[in-house]
């Protein structure tokens, strides 16, 4: 009897609201999926396909498929602002992009995570100051920062270098360090006072305890910054000029006018599919982590 009951109370309700939802979310995806499909289908085709046929996949019959990436991957290079330095081949701007958005992520989500594990455990009153801090420059517009910020950027000497970048996202500010502190606030706090009877130290419990319980929180946030590094250019652009990412070389083929030999269309969704490739692989192995984990704790059950 008790298990009926559950099993009525989870079913959904289909509502005419919920119904509109449903239709109009699996019209987006439908919508999504049809437009990543054609992009594919005409990186694939030739300049005379294109004009002829600009919905449809190739035809099937000579000249009408091209193996455009090859003709990218050799060609496409980023030159270089300083003389005598080499051009940065595309496999040159794919380590770039890997290197500042790896790197970058992983400093963005590791100082939100120790800070919010510190203001959570350690509830002194420097604690509820950085979590005021925090909630008061989410709420402030910062404006007219960009000068100031290249300056000391540049008086350091760390501009053009992508170690200088990871320096200066090592922040804690902003909405992630506000998930850290709710996940470790939501830990039991037997957790730890267990550890101290056994003797573990405060970083023991900190790398060997805590962190492990929100590891899955960790990577889902990591993940979520790499994307968002991986697409970022304005940044690159103005802090590593002769480090150019795969974002640089996909704006400066469509905004920037330095490539005439990459004007055709089929060429251009290429170089956009080959830009999308490592986000689509992340989506695709890790979208359970970055569809769910960002509201779930460490502990179950």
């Amino acid at each position: 009897m008790q298990s009926k009951v559950k099993q009525n109370a989870t079913k959904t309700k289909f509502t005419p609201l919920t119904v509109f939802l449903l239709a109009t979310l699996c019209l987006y995806v439908v919508i999504i999926v049809a437009l990543l499909v054609w992009a594919l289908s005409t990186s694939f085709k030739t300049w005379m396909e294109f004009a002829a046929n600009v919905v449809w996949f190739p035809r099937i019959k000579e000249g009408s498929w091209a193996w455009n990436y090859g003709y990218i991957l050799k060609n496409l290079y980023m030159n270089a602002r300083i003389p005598g330095e080499q051009p940065t081949g595309f496999l040159g701007l794919y380590g770039n992009s890997l290197a500042y958005s790896i790197g970058c992520a992983f400093v963005t989500t590791l100082w939100p995570c120790t800070t919010g594990y510190l203001c959570a455990k350690f509830r002194w009153k420097f604690s509820k100051f950085i979590h005021t801090v925090v909630i008061v420059t989410m709420i402030l517009p910062l404006v007219g920062t960009l000068p100031s910020e290249m300056q000391i950027i540049t008086s350091l000497n760390l501009d053009d270098k992508i170690w200088g970048m990871w320096l200066i996202k090592s922040s804690f500010l902003g909405m992630y360090f506000l998930v850290f502190y709710d996940a470790f606030r939501a830990l039991p706090e037997s957790f730890s006072e267990a550890a101290k009877v056994d003797g573990a130290n405060n970083w023991q419990i900190l790398f060997q305890i805590m962190f492990p319980l929100i590891l899955n929180l960790f990577f889902t946030v990591m993940l979520i910054m790499f994307v968002q590094f991986w697409n970022e250019y304005q940044f690159a652009v103005l802090y590593l000029p002769n480090k150019p990412t795969v974002a640089i070389a996909l704006y400066q083929v469509e905004f920037g006018g330095s490539y005439d030999v990459f004007e055709d269309p089929t060429m251009k969704m290429a170089i956009a599919i080959l830009a999308m490739l490592p986000v689509m692989v992340l989506f695709v192995v890790f979208n359970n982590k970055l569809m769910g984990n960002l509201t779930v704790g460490g502990v179950k059950g």
